[in-house]
């Protein structure tokens, strides 16, 4: 089941995204993952929080510029491991001609495995395919799970 990911616009500047992460720290949301992308004048930041609606709620109440798209906010997270390696994994979603059109590293470490979020094209139809490749698709709560 995919990840709603929060993507928020943030201008390219000192300061932004310190204001961005203190209104989530003063509402206790936590961020399990986050990736950020400079696009210029503005940053995209990306990230996986515990309550992705109160997030968004958040975000839009005190006027940050949010990117709602269905197809920027479902990601799916994997765990990378000695045995799943990120070859392995490109390459089963290569020969089924899926692509990963980005993805970045959480806070999520447990047992030498890292929590990877994943942005692919087909996302449900990828789920289905590392799942039939015994590749463990991380829901939200087990990222809690995790992260405590």
């Amino acid at each position: 089941m995919p990840i709603i990911q929060v993507s928020v616009f943030l201008d390219n500047r000192p300061g932004s995204l310190s204001k961005a992460m203190n209104q989530l720290d003063k509402n206790h949301i936590e961020i399990f993952a986050l990736s950020i992308a400079d696009a210029g004048e503005f940053g995209l930041i990306r990230m996986i929080t515990e309550n992705p609606e109160k997030t968004t709620k958040i975000l839009e109440e005190n006027d940050f510029n949010l990117a709602k798209s269905k197809k920027n906010t479902e990601v799916t997270a994997i765990f990378i491991s000695e045995k799943n390696k990120i070859s392995k994994i490109t390459k089963i979603l290569a020969i089924k001609n899926l692509n990963i059109e980005y993805a970045y590293s959480s806070a999520v470490h447990i047992e030498g495995k890292i929590a990877l979020i994943l942005r692919i094209d087909e996302i449900i139809k990828a789920e289905k395919l590392l799942k039939d490749n015994n590749i463990k698709i991380l829901t939200l709560s087990e990222i809690k799970n995790y992260f405590q």
